[in-house]
């Protein structure tokens, strides 16, 4: 009888502790860094803290976004760490917590276009914009031409290079450019602030969608997270938005 009673007392605490989590994410540098499939960054890092905290286990993959998108919107107990927020994408994925604030911003060469004001203004320019719903939304409701990246991590390069006048991009050029690079671009305009998501299967257990929405209620810029994000040289960042980033319940 004792026997039964110590595997009763197994199941129930593997019972107790949920699913193990497929977490994926895509390169976003520097704040998620891919190398071969491992995944590192202060995302990766206070997400990991925080599922440790709340008792959550789960296992951390890198997939390119479209696939990773397609992944959780089929696979249970599987998220998506730092996507952006789609309605189309909102009839197969749980939106289940913002993680960060993100600024969709105008970038140019330097000195190549001056500062501007509107998005009409956008019109007369070979653009580059990154694979995001609310921005191609901006775009097309303005009537703006503009070619979407191949991969988002592309787009200054290209810039660089001149394959286009500008590029629209929630990326950070004074952050992921080289020393040598970051005085060759410009921010000319700040076309909107949108949010990046941890955004899970439909199905995913309601105990556990409660446990990651309770330990990411500031996201991933919480009040006991300021070593992480110091351990990766952004604590400028961190600090930044826990000044100007108020979450929405």
């Amino acid at each position: 009888m004792k026997g039964w009673w110590v595997l009763l007392l197994l199941w129930c605490q593997l019972a107790s502790a949920g699913p193990v989590l497929n977490i994926y994410a895509d390169a976003y540098p520097p704040f998620i860094q891919v190398t071969g499939e491992k995944l590192s960054g202060p995302y990766v890092d206070v997400f990991a803290r925080l599922a440790k905290q709340q008792g959550i286990e789960f296992h951390l993959q890198a997939k390119p976004m479209r696939r990773l998108l397609k992944i959780v919107a089929t696979e249970p107990n599987s998220c998506g760490l730092g996507v952006h927020f789609s309605a189309e994408n909102a009839e197969t994925l749980r939106y289940v917590a913002r993680i960060a604030p993100i600024t969709l911003a105008v970038y140019a060469r330097q000195e190549t276009i001056p500062p501007l004001s509107n998005i009409e203004a956008l019109r007369n320019y070979r653009i580059g914009a990154i694979d995001v719903a609310e921005l191609r939304e901006l775009l097309d409701n303005a009537a703006i031409r503009y070619e979407l990246l191949p991969k988002a991590s592309l787009g200054i390069a290209m810039l660089q290079a001149g394959r286009f006048d500008l590029l629209i991009s929630d990326e950070l050029p004074e952050l992921i450019t080289s020393p040598r690079h970051k005085n060759r671009l410009q921010r000319v305009m700040i076309l909107a602030r949108v949010e990046r998501w941890l955004a899970c299967h439909p199905q995913l257990p309601p105990d556990t969608v409660k446990r990651l929405r309770t330990s990411l209620s500031l996201g991933v810029f919480g009040d006991a997270m300021a070593d992480i994000w110091q351990g990766y040289g952004l604590s400028s960042v961190y600090e930044g938005v826990r000044r100007e980033w108020i979450v929405i319940p």
